[in-house]
């Protein structure tokens, strides 16, 4: 049975304090080899000093080899540096001896032997249970020579060390303690817009899809990832809204021509009818299928035109070539009212969009101002385009606007008009058999092109919608393109 993993914060504490201790480790070590090395050069040197003095007054007595001793506590008594001496004859026979040694040999039979072919220099002997370091020399008295071996105890060295080392063992250790605790605050601290971004999500998670997260107070990764965060959030939420919306939109308007189908269904099924009458009501639930498929089709792009998924793949679109198709699609309905549709102005025009898309904001531009109309009125379109300030060739904007010849709309209805399912007049959207998503469709899918679809103005002589998509005048642009190239 496993135990409960370890929490990001502590694992990022025991890291953290793994890696401090390491280091620590490291530091603590060069300083106790660095004070080691200083100590035992400055040690070697008093040691050479020493015995250069030691060795020159054991034959200042008529050339005779004596060995200097003064008892401590002549001179007060105190602390000194642990001396001894030991002198011998070359066949290894102890001659003198400082009284500290009480008789244990201060060189080995290597280092004697090393000292007899001048091989001199300092080394590291035992001397009993201490340990010392010595150096060694030849000197000769007035008839026979002698080797010196002068060192001092590295007693008070050795204890110098170790406290050392102590000390520098609690060093660590108070620091590795005092690293853990200081790097666990900051990491709670660090963590706690995580804690609060968490505690959010859960939230959200829960149902409450309308809570975001605070704004972020520095530009630093947490602030990037709460704004990251809060932009996913408003996109899930433009998704769960517009799937909430689609599904009420098209129960609400799918149930009237179902309702109104099924009846009709039920009243021919009440008696025997003629091949005819079955062809009739057949064609008249066809008619109404394909109602409801155009209104399913519509609902379906305005969602997705909310919610912008993406980039949208444009290319170069004639505008003259849209507008006269659209025209066409649209000419049995205008000539069945009466109504005159021009366009000019339109030459030269290109939308950077996708085809199909604007196909689709212009049938819908067209036909709304065909369908809220007078009898007999007229519907113009016209265009121009805003190019992009400065000497650098970049898209600019187009604009179309539509303008009909109709009873005009009130002030406040402007925005009105874009909303789902509005209708000014519903008995004429019964008998045109709108249903009142063209408008809000065509911006929807405006915005998604990156352009704006509105009212521009509207008077008892009519009204007029202005579209602005990205685009620009092929003769302008070419035009641009060649100053440009000429610089």
């Amino acid at each position: 049975m496993t135990g409960r993993p370890l929490s990001f914060r502590t694992r990022l504490t025991l890291r953290w304090t793994a890696a401090f201790g390491l280091l620590l480790a490291c530091a603590n070590t060069a300083v106790y080899m660095g004070v080691r090395a200083f100590a035992e050069h400055d040690l070697d040197a008093n040691l050479r000093t020493l015995a250069a003095t030691e060795i020159a007054s054991s034959t200042d007595a008529g050339g005779t080899l004596h060995l200097h001793e003064l008892p401590p506590e002549e001179l007060g008594g105190g602390e000194f540096a642990g001396k001894f001496v030991q002198y011998y004859r070359l066949d290894g026979t102890v001659v003198f001896e400082s009284t500290v040694l009480h008789g244990d040999r201060v060189l080995d039979a290597a280092h004697f032997a090393r000292a007899r072919r001048d091989d001199h220099g300092i080394a590291t002997v035992q001397v009993g249970e201490r340990r010392g370091r010595v150096v060694t020399a030849h000197i000769r008295d007035t008839t026979t020579p002698y080797i010196a071996a002068v060192g001092l105890f590295t007693d008070s060295l050795d204890a110098l060390l170790a406290r050392l080392a102590w000390i520098l063992t609690g060093v660590w250790t108070v620091g590795l303690g005092a690293t853990a605790l200081i790097g666990f605050l900051l990491a709670s601290r660090a963590l706690e817009p995580v804690d609060e971004i968490t505690a959010r999500a859960a939230r959200i998670a829960t149902g409450d899809i309308d809570m975001r997260l605070d704004p972020p107070r520095t530009d630093d990764e947490i602030g990037r990832m709460t704004r990251l965060l809060n932009e996913m959030l408003d996109r899930l939420h433009r998704v769960i809204d517009g799937n909430r919306r689609f599904a009420a939109d098209a129960s609400h308007e799918l149930r009237s021509p179902l309702t109104a189908m099924a009846g009709e269904i039920d009243v021919t099924l009440r008696r025997d009818r003629t091949p005819d009458e079955y062809r009739e009501t057949l064609q008249r639930l066809r008619t109404q299928i394909d109602g409801l498929t155009s209104i399913s089709e519509q609902l379906m792009l305005l969602v997705r035109a909310e919610e912008r998924p993406g980039n949208i793949a444009a290319e170069e679109v004639p505008v003259a070539a849209s507008v006269q198709a659209a025209c066409a699609r649209l000419a049995p309905q205008a000539a069945a009212r009466g109504i005159r549709v021009t366009h000019g102005g339109l030459d030269h025009l290109v939308a950077y969009v996708q085809p199909v898309l604007l196909a689709r904001i212009l049938d819908n531009m067209i036909a709304n101002a065909v369908l809220y109309n007078r009898e007999g009125g007229s519907v113009h379109i016209t265009g121009c385009d805003e190019p992009a300030p400065g000497d650098a060739w970049e898209a600019g904007r187009l604009r179309l606007e539509v303008t009909d010849s109709g009873p005009g709309i009130p002030r406040d209805e402007w925005e009105r008009v874009f909303d789902r399912f509005y209708r000014r007049e519903p008995s004429r959207s019964r008998r045109t058999g709108g249903a009142g998503l063209g408008l809000a469709l065509s911006r929807a899918i405006a915005t998604w092109l990156g352009g704006t679809l509105r009212v521009r103005a509207s008077g008892p002589d009519g009204s007029t919608f202005e579209l602005t998509v990205p685009g620009s005048d092929t003769t302008r642009s070419q035009d641009r393109r060649s100053t440009v190239g000429d610089v």
